[in-house]
């Protein structure tokens, strides 16, 4: 992880030498041939966004059984819709409509979570995060369905956001998108996690399964991932996803 953040990391490739600012490598001419990390960046973003369109577009294809299947399971079990959709914060605050399996009972439960994302916010010195992590556990469990339990362990849930990848809203890797009123909350350096496409997964979800515990631990994750992001980064963080979900720990 260190080599990702020096300025002056060579990259090799059959033709060339490119090098970051500082260094000046020779092409064939003779003549000075220098890239920035900001072109460099503009690259990498076209990969990433062809690399979302295309793979989002054959995992949707190849996962209609898998919607299907899902579907039936999810009206089978519990009344309302199968789909839940809500309003999310993305890159720059766009606003976009997230698609999820719905994995809890239908009812207006907005103002309930709130309150409770407005209080773990406001807890500066995590004085009440014990009881702010037993009265999450308890408003997912009373409203958590029998297919929704295995559906979050397992991510399935997450599966629609395939569609919003495919629309560009989403990346597949990038900080989790939150709710309006989340955002709303938002400590003033917070805000800084707003500058990439959000992802279905990342940095801080590799390496932590969120509680309000740690939840300022996870926005440093997500800005760790906005200052050193890079397509290759998004790669290994997806082989490292793999593993994660399939051991479905820690499911809340």
């Amino acid at each position: 992880m260190a080599g990702t953040s020096e300025n002056t990391a060579q990259v090799m490739t059959e033709n060339m030498e490119v090098a970051y600012p500082g260094e000046a490598s020779p092409d064939r001419s003779g003549s000075p041939f220098v890239i920035t990390r900001e072109q460099m960046l503009v690259a990498h973003k076209i990969l990433k966004r062809i690399f979302d369109f295309l793979f989002s577009s054959v995992l949707i294809f190849f996962s209609i059984p898998l919607f299907i299947l899902i579907g039936i399971a999810i009206k089978l079990t519990s009344k309302g819709p199968v789909f839940f959709r809500q309003l999310r914060v993305g890159q720059d605050g766009r606003t976009f409509q997230i698609w999820k399996f719905r994995t809890m009972v239908v009812e207006d439960s907005k103002r309930e979570h709130q309150q409770f994302v407005q209080g773990l916010l406001k807890d500066e010195e995590n004085e009440r995060s014990e009881e702010l992590l037993k009265e999450y556990l308890s408003y997912l469990d009373k409203r958590i369905t029998p297919i929704g339990n295995f559906l979050r362990a397992s991510s399935l849930d997450e599966l629609p956001q395939l569609w919003n990848i495919f629309l560009g809203d989403m990346s597949f890797v990038g900080p989790r998108p939150h709710p309006v009123y989340e955002v709303d909350e938002y400590k003033e350096w917070y805000r800084r996690r707003l500058h990439v496409k959000p992802g279905l997964t990342g940095w801080s979800k590799i390496n932590l399964r969120l509680t309000p515990k740690n939840y300022e631990e996870a926005i440093l994750f997500d800005l760790w991932y906005v200052d050193h992001w890079t397509f290759p980064l998004d790669i290994r963080i997806i082989l490292l996803t793999i593993p994660f979900v399939l051991s479905m720990k820690d499911a809340h």
